[in-house]
């Protein structure tokens, strides 16, 4: 699975289409709707003994170490990622693939550093979940 960079770029894509914020800024909705149902992210997730549901617990917790900055660049990445993933049916990586161009960051309004935010915090998250530890420990 590709890393948060196109994750972030496939965000910024919905942003300029108008596309709806499904998970209305619930943080674990909007986690949960951009996993679930993937056919490599669940898989992965499992072989580690993890669920979406895990994920996005961790995801959801660790947001309030966040700065108010990251925090914001974080659920705007993920929203519209996730709102892509439901309205064009779409896998996690086919829908971060669509922006995974150099138009990205100037076409779509997300900026560089708020995908290198969000890829980051989303690779910490999942990096913890696995080891149970930092953002996951129990």
């Amino acid at each position: 699975m590709k890393r948060l960079s196109i994750l972030a770029s496939a965000c910024a894509l919905l942003a300029a289409c108008g596309v709806s914020t499904s998970a209305g800024g619930n943080p674990a909705a909007i986690c949960t709707t951009m996993l679930s149902g993937d056919a490599e992210v669940e898989p992965d997730l499992a072989r580690e003994g993890k669920s979406v549901a895990d994920y996005c617990a961790c995801y959801t917790k660790g947001l309030s170490t966040q700065s108010a900055d990251d925090k914001a660049a974080i659920l705007k990445v993920t929203q519209i990622l996730a709102d892509l993933r439901e309205e064009r049916g779409l896998g996690l990586e086919e829908a971060a693939n669509l922006l995974d161009d150099s138009s990205a960051e100037s076409e779509f309004s997300v900026t560089k550093a708020e995908f290198e935010t969000a890829g980051e915090y989303v690779d910490r998250v999942r990096r913890d979940l696995v080891r149970e530890e930092g953002l996951c420990a129990p």
